[in-house]
């Protein structure tokens, strides 16, 4: 059976204040071919399914669109869990009765175990959960059995712990999970971590171990935005769909297909998806940057290495879509001479301001010289 594994899709996202309500029905058209070219009978969705915990209008009814197109149209199940940016009550609300329509939605630990079969596969659920959730939702149950919740690491190995106590496996069994994992012997911080992927615990106490997944023939993952494995063959991200920060430029987003059956695990990802806009990061002069080769309407993060009036209106005259402009100059060696109060005192104002013009990278020219002068001479002047 082929599956296409999502996630993170951050439905109502705006970036630097730009909205990707567009962008996000771009990537929708795509995952719509996808499932008629490859035959996908189920779509995963691994948490962060909206941007927000409170979503827009326009977030919420292009989510509707999308999902009434996969199970009405294309006649795919749907199976998904809630992330750390969603409301885990608003995804879970009437998940029972759109299970009758083919999507099975998970947003709160109700049960220890929530488990969905579709044909010869056992999914198992496990949305985005704060430790003391779990620790104040299943408090006599922890006290009884002696044990100590305070990491997403002793939460999950608590909730994979009562799934291993009932998983058939003669079933295909695949689960989904919305977090941070490391495979063994991996340092978290050294782990690719996007600009726009949240922290969820402060202290090193949101990483969780690989191990407790490698029962299930296949894990889902959400958090990190990048399509990868964790260790495992078997423990995938698949990523976000598209790039929602500037750390995430040099990443190719991909669709990721799963083939499975009981013996057989085949995994593609080889579908790349094709973003609505580039993202692109210039750096250099005023000059150089507006003679870049790129796409007029790319998404644009602007690093500016002299001091120009007006930049802003100026590269937007090139470019429709600047997200971020910043200017970094160089110090230059004028900025680096020391001067006593004294040798300041001494120091002609003119060859003060013009080096101090030179240390944020503006050269003046032969008539504003002119011009300075004359203003130092008659405020001089008129303090004599």
């Amino acid at each position: 059976m082929k599956i296409l594994h999502l996630a993170d899709l951050h439905i109502g996202k705006k970036v630097n204040g730009y909205s990707m309500i567009e962008d996000q029905k771009y990537i929708f058209d795509q995952v719509y071919k996808l499932i008629e070219d490859k035959k996908i009978k189920i779509v995963l969705i691994a948490g962060d399914i909206y941007d927000r915990s409170i979503p827009s209008e326009e977030a919420t009814e292009l989510l509707d669109e999308f999902l009434s197109r996969l199970i009405n149209k294309y006649k795919v199940k749907v199976v998904a869990i809630s992330g750390n940016h969603d409301s885990s009550t608003r995804i879970n609300f009437s998940s029972k009765i759109l299970e009758k329509q083919g999507l099975f939605i998970t947003g709160e630990y109700k049960k220890l175990v929530n488990k969905v079969s579709i044909d010869n596969i056992d999914f198992y659920l496990m949305p985005y959960v704060d430790p003391s959730t779990i620790r104040r939702r299943y408090k006599d149950l922890l006290e009884k059995r002696e044990l100590k919740i305070s990491t997403h690491d002793d939460t999950m190995k608590f909730l994979t712990d009562e799934i291993k106590k009932e998983i058939d496996k003669d079933k295909i069994n695949i689960a989904l999970y919305h977090g941070f994992v490391i495979g063994k012997n991996e340092d978290p911080e050294k782990i690719e971590r996007e600009d726009s992927v949240k922290v969820l615990s402060v202290g090193g106490k949101e990483a969780v171990k690989e191990e407790y997944f490698l029962d299930f023939d296949y894990t889902a993952l959400g958090h990190l935005h990048g399509s990868r494995k964790v260790k495992s063959e078997k423990v995938r991200y698949s990523g976000s769909p598209i790039k929602y920060s500037f750390s995430e430029i040099d990443q190719n987003k991909k669709f990721l297909i799963i083939d499975i059956d009981k013996d057989k695990l085949i995994i593609d990802d080889t579908n790349i998806i094709k973003q609505k806009y580039e993202m692109v990061e210039l750096t250099g002069t005023l000059k150089k940057v507006l003679k870049a080769d790129i796409p007029k309407d790319a998404y644009l993060k602007i690093i500016l290495t002299e001091q120009t009036l007006d930049a802003m209106n100026k590269l937007r005259v090139e470019y429709s879509q600047i997200m971020e402009l910043q200017i970094n100059i160089a110090t230059s060696e004028s900025i680096k001479r020391k001067y006593t109060s004294q040798d300041i005192n001494k120091k002609n104002p003119l060859v003060l301001f013009t080096e101090l013009s030179e240390s944020v990278g503006v050269t003046l020219e032969e008539d504003e010289s002119k011009v300075l002068e004359e203003v130092i001479d008659s405020l001089v002047g008129g303090q004599r």
